[in-house]
């Protein structure tokens, strides 16, 4: 079985925090170094455009005071190169009739160059217009005269060598940065996750020791409030199961008492003939009936205790049918009567209305009849046993009273205990097991359904019983 658990284990809880903590971790660095590059990238392409736009503010003045003589075109040629040179790229300053006036590489002055840009920076009053290529960024800059028309534009191709470059510098170092990071967080979530266990641990530990049938040593409450709490019903479910424990080896040992009684005694009885040379037929009748009675009793408490047993089992069998509660109460009581009238018991029986329920009959009636029985038993000559029976929507109620010798309090808890007896010695007169009421409570039990005890020492016992009409209420 142990083996069969170690291959089926499944995933550890320490293995699952780090595994989480880690994922997480990567995830969200991930996210904010992809963000954190995607904001620099864009960042630093508009300082690029910023600065383009102030080197293009100089060439704007020099294009709306030249009058075309040489030596302004040479101070336009040589700030268009230099702007040129700076980034990389590549000048072009265009008329308003989009007429190449001066091309950083000398190529294509003095022709055309019509493009959606140009022409939406003419007719839609867009001042600025960036369009970002693969190798290049492309900026379009209006050039106003003082009377606010458009007299040309500056067409600045930005090339994206440097950008890219720097933008592989800061993925390399946000790189490096995600490694240490993740070394880190592997790190804690080690940690994390061993200390996240560590009581988990420590309860295996005190089970594994329990599990030897150490089941007196609680586990100290230790850790965080959830693991106290488990801690406590932990503790509390080894003490009943060391309750249940006792109780087995009690009910061993009253086993093996009440099943040697008998068998003692006709022991006792079988050697005292033996040994007695001299005795009569009469004597050998006595000690043989006497025998036969001990037979008798201990044929009884194993009737019992395979009844008790059966009753254990959780797929013991339920016969369930509708059957008429006070039918089944009238044939009991018919049975009892004569065992009653040999001591001038009287019985009482009221009933209220007709009661019909689902349940098992033959467990029923042995419920009922040990509580009826029970009451003649152990009542006093002369007295008297009432029975009662009512129902409501939901259960139907028994009630039976007598004015018997009564339960002290210190027994009503152990009353429905196996071989429990108030009075050993009257009940083994009765010919009693000690099994009865708690027969009675287990096929009560099995219904669904409640006993009560009310009892005083010298006044008599009322025990109430309450079952569903339905049972699967």
């Amino acid at each position: 079985m142990k083996n069969f658990l170690k291959k089926n284990e499944g995933i550890s809880l320490k293995f699952f925090v780090a595994s989480v903590i880690i994922v997480v971790c990567a995830a969200a660095i991930g996210i904010y170094a992809f963000l954190s590059r995607r904001i620099y990238y864009k960042q630093y392409k508009e300082n690029i455009i910023q600065e383009v736009d102030r080197h293009i503010n100089v060439i704007l003045e020099s294009m709306t005071d030249t009058d075309d003589s040489e030596e302004d075109n040479e101070k336009l040629d040589a700030e268009v190169s230099l702007l040129a040179s700076i980034y990389g790229g590549r000048i072009f300053v265009v008329g308003s009739d989009y007429k190449i006036i001066n091309d950083s590489m000398k190529r294509e002055n003095g022709k055309f160059i019509i493009s959606e840009q140009l022409i939406n920076a003419m007719t839609k009053d867009e001042e600025n217009i960036v369009v970002e290529k693969d190798s290049y960024i492309q900026y379009i800059r209006q050039a106003v005269d003082s009377e606010g028309k458009v007299c040309g534009f500056i067409i600045v191709h930005i090339s994206k060598d440097k950008m890219q470059s720097i933008n592989n510098d800061v993925s390399y170092e946000l790189m490096v940065a995600f490694l240490i990071i993740m070394i880190l967080c592997v790190i804690a979530a080690y940690y994390i996750s061993s200390f996240s266990v560590r009581d988990l641990r420590y309860i295996n530990s005190q089970m594994d020791i329990a599990q030897n049938g150490h089941l007196d040593e609680p586990i100290k409450e230790k850790g965080f409030k959830e693991f106290r709490n488990l801690i406590g019903n932990y503790n509390e479910t080894i003490e009943k199961l060391a309750d249940i424990d006792s109780s087995r080896q009690e009910f061993v040992s009253n086993v093996s008492h009440e099943l040697k009684t008998p068998i003692t005694s006709m022991k006792v009885l079988a050697d005292s003939l033996v040994q007695n040379e001299d005795a009569d037929l009469v004597m050998y009748k006595e000690f043989m009936s006497d025998i036969v009675d001990e037979i008798d009793r201990e044929s009884k408490i194993i009737t019992d205790l395979l009844t008790l047993v059966k009753m254990d089992k959780k797929s013991a069998q339920m016969n369930i049918e509708d059957i008429s509660i006070n039918n089944l109460l009238e044939v009991i009581l018919k049975r009892v009567t004569p065992i009653a009238e040999q001591r001038n018991i009287e019985i009482t029986y009221e009933s209220y209305r007709d009661v019909v329920a689902s349940a098992d009959e033959v467990k029923l009636s042995l419920a009922l009849s040990n509580i009826i029985e029970n009451a003649v038993k152990y009542n006093i000559d002369n007295g008297w046993v009432k029975v009662s029976l009512n129902a409501d929507h939901k259960y139907f109620y028994v009630k039976v009273a007598d004015s018997g010798v009564g339960i002290p309090d210190d027994c009503k808890s152990q009353v429905f205990e196996r071989f429990y007896r108030v009075d050993k010695a009257r009940s083994r007169d009765t010919g009693g097991t000690g099994l009865g009421l708690a027969i009675t409570k287990n096929v009560i039990s099995m219904h669904g359904g409640t006993i009560k005890l009310y009892s005083e020492s010298g006044e008599g016992t009322t025990f109430t019983i309450k079952v569903p009409l339905n049972r699967a209420q």
